[in-house]
């Protein structure tokens, strides 16, 4: 029998426009090719002298081929983990479960399972919010609310408190975002001290 479910998703259910933007989002790193595509297509000189432009300046090309082959692919990887799922936690027969869903173009696919026993629980606690080299190395905003420790020494980090809606709740570090996580922190905390 399960005693409570929490289920959380930084975009939405109620928000159509958030879903829509949020797969927008994911295409982003495409959208060059696709304009480039379209628009060779319709004018073929064009093409013809981005060709003749790419060849005197193979060098720039290669970097910048680089530079943005890494950043969509990075863009990609934390848009699909970070902010198109539903995480769901509950317990049920004094034990743990929690499962992480990708949810992308109609599909949803299960990411992380985790399930602990409350004698395999050592400590439950808050994190705190992370720094300002955070925005740096992460494009898409994301900020766990909950890290479990086990007794055999291993930490999981669970529960994305960010909201996909406006400035404010998309923010790891803002006002709002600490508040949602110190609620989602205390209803996991009451849910395993049960």
């Amino acid at each position: 029998m399960k005693v409570k479910e929490l289920k959380i998703s930084p975009v939405p259910e109620n928000s159509t426009f958030s879903k829509i933007y949020a797969h927008v989002v994911v295409l982003t790193p495409i959208l060059p090719i696709i304009i480039l595509s379209i628009f060779a297509y319709l004018n073929q000189e064009v093409l013809r002298d981005l060709h003749k432009l790419f060849l005197e300046n193979k060098l720039f090309l290669i970097f910048f081929f680089i530079l943005w082959l890494g950043g969509m692919l990075n863009m990609s990887r934390e848009t699909l983990n970070y902010l198109l799922t539903e995480e769901v936690c509950y317990v049920e027969n004094k034990t743990f479960y929690y499962k992480k869903f990708r949810k992308a173009f109609g599909m949803k696919k299960l990411m992380k399972n985790l399930e602990l026993t409350f004698s395999e629980i050592l400590e439950v606690r808050e994190l705190k919010k992370p720094s300002m080299v955070y925005y740096f190395l992460n494009p898409v905003a994301h900020r766990n609310s909950v890290e479990i420790e086990t007794t055999d020494g291993k930490k999981y980090k669970i529960m994305n408190s960010v909201v996909f809606g406006n400035r404010n709740t998309q923010s790891p570090t803002s006002e709002i975002t600490s508040q949602r996580a110190n609620k989602i922190y205390n209803e996991v905390k009451k849910m395993i001290s049960k």
